[in-house]
């Protein structure tokens, strides 16, 4: 592991001093792909970059009259370009020491294993937004299944106005240290704890049992918008009335959201980019995971976490949730036990 330079220990004083610097040179060294410059992407970028991790932007889409109203890496003048070219220029301004790529490529639905490991290859960490992926679950699940199998992480972010959630698979994660509580001194040499993440396809399988358990709403709503795109429903504004219908009729699920006057409102939602707040929040939340993964160092937030400004409350939940456990029953031998009492 390169050691770090004068010029980096300048610009990294107060981190170095936060996590030290075995954790400071672990993440100058690490790679993070994001993928859709939407919702709290954009503020893990600033976070991350100015946290000393090199970044590739990766998005298709050209910028429009909303992305410059949302996103403070673009401009007026950079309508019409790429996304990914006009906010990597101003991104990497954050910090020179830094790199800062970006690639403007499609990834198509579809796309076989091969491409998709290629695609992810070489990074630490892959964010990627819903909506960069024409909100295709079974792509996202296709995308995580490479990150998985490269042992690279992947985070997928879904924002809905008041609302901003993620889910996180870091795979088989071992904390090597965890951080001593403030102004209290090091407890010394610690054991390595591993945090298990179940993959995204489980995550999608458990959505039924996820809309009729005891999630929280918020995360039944994400559950609802899975199970209806999977279901045929379009992902467009226009189809509101379906999906209203879709939970009223089909799942029979209508959660009560905090700030979401119903199930029409909410499904607008998912297609605008979230209040400025929200993504800055959960963007906070996400660039601290990222870090924890990188570094290794204080235990991660396992695995889906949803905050509402509404209610000013963010939730962690372990996504999908675990099938109730069958109920006891005696043996034979007990119950003939108790008949002869």
């Amino acid at each position: 592991m390169a050691a770090i330079t004068g010029d980096q220990v300048a610009v990294y004083d107060r981190q170095l001093r936060l996590w030290g610097v075995q954790a400071q040179q672990r993440l100058l060294n690490a790679k993070v792909l994001i993928w859709g410059m939407e919702g709290s992407n954009v503020e893990a970028c600033k976070n991350l970059v100015l946290a000393g991790v090199s970044l590739t932007l990766r998005d298709h889409r050209t910028v429009t009259a909303a992305d410059v109203g949302f996103n403070y890496f673009l401009r007026p003048e950079d309508l019409n370009q790429s996304r990914a070219t006009c906010a990597s220029k101003r991104v990497q301004e954050m910090n020179p020491l830094c790199t800062v790529a970006c690639n403007s490529d499609r990834a198509e639905t579809g796309s076989d294993e091969d491409k998709l490991k290629e695609l992810v290859k070489g990074f630490d960490i892959v964010i990627v937004g819903l909506s960069v992926l024409g909100y295709d679950f079974e792509l996202a699940s296709s995308v995580d299944a490479a990150c998985r199998s490269l042992g690279t992480g992947f985070i997928l972010t879904v924002a809905a106005g008041e609302m901003a959630f993620f889910f996180s698979d870091q795979n088989e994660h071992v904390m090597q240290e965890r951080s001593s509580v403030q102004g209290a001194e090091s407890s010394g040499p610690q054991d390595p704890e591993t945090f298990s993440f179940p993959p995204f396809s489980h995550f999608l399988s458990g959505v039924p049992r996820l809309l009729h358990g005891k999630t929280d709403a918020s995360f039944k709503l994400i559950g609802l918008l899975a199970s209806f795109l999977r279901s045929g429903g379009k992902a467009t504004p226009s189809a509101a009335s379906d999906f209203e219908a879709y939970c009223r009729d089909t799942v029979k699920c209508e959660p009560s959201v905090d700030g979401k006057a119903g199930m029409k409102e909410a499904f607008g939602h998912f297609f605008v980019e979230p209040l400025i707040h929200v993504a800055s929040v959960l963007g906070g939340l996400l660039s601290q995971e990222v870090i924890k993964a990188i570094t290794r160092k204080d235990p991660p937030l396992v695995n889906s976490v949803c905050f509402n400004a509404y209610t000013g409350a963010a939730l962690v939940e372990l996504l999908p949730e675990a099938p109730p456990a069958p109920k006891k029953r005696k043996s034979v031998e007990e119950v003939a036990d108790l008949l002869d009492d």
